[in-house]
């Protein structure tokens, strides 16, 4: 049982077989990245609420910046300094000092989402909410364990995405085609990077599909229970 626990354990350090699927695995974790999906998903569900354009781009605006630069230029940081072998930080150990950093981040997006007066504050504020309350799962998560943090956030962003086309009112992600068309897309985009992650032997399989679990049933469930609190 120990060497196989040790086998498990050592699986994503082995290297990948090179050929096009190495090749494509590679593309689509850097494309399909955690950093650019906050502005996506957040400009998406505000202008899904109805809010003008401003308030669009500052929603979209916060999640770039607080989300996706700042987290970015961190690991940038790492990676000059050799505290890192690549953006992707592979070795978990390394992972702490980033998600530290991410949980700054939120927690002043939210402060700052707090001072503002927007359309659909409150939801942007419930996203930031469960970013933050995520971002802490998986940092106590990989204390032991591997988890993919990839994986977790794009089946996260489909998760949310699926809640507010289900639960709430507005004229973009419930709209069957707009809406299909999205969630069909992050459908193929979820399985599509679960692959990859394994097939670069960044992750194991259950590394991955753990992510993926968290990610798609978390931010629904908290969003959920967020609206049913009233808040």
């Amino acid at each position: 049982m120990a060497s196989d626990s040790s086998a498990l354990a050592s699986a994503s350090h082995v290297e990948a077989p090179p050929g096009i699927g190495l090749t494509v695995a590679i593309i689509v974790s850097y494309v399909v990245n955690p950093l650019v999906l906050p502005p996506l998903v957040y400009g998406l569900v505000m202008a899904h609420v109805g809010a003008p354009a401003g308030d669009v781009a500052t929603g979209a605006g916060i999640g770039a910046v607080f989300l996706g630069l700042v987290p970015l230029a961190h690991v940038a940081w790492m990676r000059a300094r050799g505290k890192i072998g690549s953006l992707e930080i592979r070795n978990r150990s390394k992972r702490t000092e980033p998600f530290l950093v991410v949980l700054c981040a939120a927690l002043a997006a939210l402060l700052l989402v707090s001072t503002i007066d927007v359309r659909g504050r409150w939801l942007l504020a419930a996203l930031l909410g469960c970013h933050l309350l995520n971002t802490v799962l998986l940092m106590i998560i990989t204390q032991w364990w591997k988890i993919s943090v990839h994986c977790a956030s794009v089946a996260g962003a489909v998760g949310t995405l699926a809640f507010v086309h289900v639960h709430v009112p507005g004229s973009m992600v419930n709209v069957s085609l707009f809406g299909g068309t999205v969630l069909g897309t992050g459908g193929v985009l979820v399985p599509l990077l679960l692959w990859a992650r394994v097939r670069s032997r960044a992750h194991t399989l259950g590394q991955a599909t753990a992510g993926t679990m968290l990610g798609l049933l978390a931010p629904y469930a908290e969003l959920y229970l967020l609206t049913a609190l009233g808040m």
